[in-house]
């Protein structure tokens, strides 16, 4: 049986060697040719996609938590998908939808505590300091699969009972084997090798967007296509104002708008 693990051979990119010696034009356009690469991969992890919304909603019906977790960029763009979604979603606590990051607060700092995703013991701390149970869900973000902070975490939610979804962009890799449902993002190398923010953090954020869209309609908590945001700024209040200027006319559109009650029902692809 083959090992599934990280090599830094699968970073080699072929298809960037010479990059010196291109045009300015040429590296934006192959950058942008990238983001075909990262649609494709989404693509192809619809599947797995669909079941981890379908997990997620069960659990936080059932009470339970999703927290997204990992190091560096890839904890970062968790953060980014989860910390907006309390904001946008009233009815959503943020006590449920939660993120944690290597190093905490200081991440932040010009370099921000990079050295931690070495810790396979701080990924198990992590874990015991937000007290998973086997009602809540844990979503291991790493752009390669082995990060020992992510994977540390991973196999300790795991004897808490609390079910993991990995959210990896290299295959055959090491997280793989330690979470109960992989989404393998097969985006290919990066541009430079060596770098794991970029095409990386670009596909793991659309994923996680993905996945919430899903878990916010089937929780019942978006009026259709509008969202129930907390008003907490003027731009909030604003577009109430305005939704609720035009709420007689997108009830006169042809084709009906939904009003989610809360737990709408599950509708399968």
């Amino acid at each position: 049986m083959k090992t599934k693990q990280w090599s830094p051979e699968k970073e080699i990119n072929r298809n960037t060697v010479g990059i010196g010696n291109w045009t300015t034009c040429k590296i934006i356009e192959h950058r942008i040719d990238e983001v075909v690469r990262v649609y494709e991969a989404l693509l192809g992890a619809a599947t797995a996609l669909e079941q981890a919304a379908v997990m997620i909603v069960d659990r936080i019906r059932k009470g339970g938590r999703v927290i997204t977790l990992g190091a560096g960029g890839s904890g970062v763009a968790g953060m980014s998908v989860m910390r907006e979604l309390p904001q946008n979603h009233e009815p959503i606590s943020p006590a449920q939808f939660a993120y944690a990051v290597a190093g905490g607060a200081k991440i932040f700092e010009p370099l921000g505590c990079e050295e931690l995703e070495d810790s396979w013991d701080e990924g198990e701390a992590e874990v015991n300091r937000l007290n998973l149970t086997k009602q809540d869900v844990l979503i291991c973000v790493s752009a390669t699969g082995r990060t020992p902070y992510t994977r540390g975490a991973a196999n300790q939610a795991a004897k808490r009972g609390a079910l993991t979804i990995g959210l990896i962009c290299q295959t055959d890799t090491e997280l793989e084997d330690d979470v109960h449902l992989p989404i393998v993002l097969a985006i290919g190398p990066e541009m430079f090798m060596g770098a794991t923010c970029e095409k990386a953090a670009s596909a793991q954020k659309d994923a996680l967007d993905a996945i919430m869209d899903a878990v916010v309609v089937r929780l019942g908590v978006t009026d259709d296509n509008r969202t129930r945001a907390r008003l907490v700024h003027e731009k909030a209040r604003i577009r109430a104002k305005f939704f609720g200027q035009t709420e007689p006319y997108a009830a006169a559109m042809p084709v009906p708008r939904s009003r989610n009650t809360k737990w709408a029902p599950d509708y399968r692809c």
